[in-house]
């Protein structure tokens, strides 16, 4: 369904949700069909069977994924599926006073590369803040109403 979106996030302090949220809003006044979901709630079946995946994650300790993301991460991690079908791009929260600045989205974003999902953009790496996600948001949900 091309008009489907699948917000898939995980946050510590509620940041990356709150992204998650305000680019469901902005999808859906869109008019695109939009299924929220914590990253542990989405087991890789159901991954590779989306079509548009928007994946927000805050990063915690040395570039993990929050708990809330954690199991799918290591799903993923140990994941041979091949994800040819899945368009998706990445708005990762960080810290650059951290030694791993956006850790846990570039590990995901790497991984689901290597799996061959189609990044439709690059990932938005955000500082601090979440600022730069609602551009982020902006292109990609241009990109796939395209």
């Amino acid at each position: 369904m091309a008009n489907e979106i699948n917000i898939l996030w995980a946050s510590m302090s509620g940041t990356a949700e709150d992204v998650a949220k305000n680019f469901e809003t902005k999808a859906s006044d869109m008019g695109f069909q939009t299924n929220l979901l914590e990253l542990n709630d989405v087991s890789m079946n159901d991954l590779e069977k989306m079509q548009n995946v928007a994946i927000i994650t805050s990063t915690t300790g040395v570039g993990d994924l929050p708990t809330n993301g954690d199991d799918f991460w290591l799903d993923l991690e140990k994941s041979d599926k091949n994800f040819s079908k899945v368009n998706y791009s990445v708005c990762a929260l960080g810290d650059r006073s951290h030694e791993i600045f956006c850790g846990a989205g570039n590990k995901v974003n790497k991984k689901l590369i290597e799996l061959g999902a189609n990044q439709i953009i690059e990932i938005q790496e955000c500082d601090g803040s979440d600022e730069g996600s609602d551009e982020w948001g902006n292109k990609f949900l241009n990109k796939i109403k395209s």
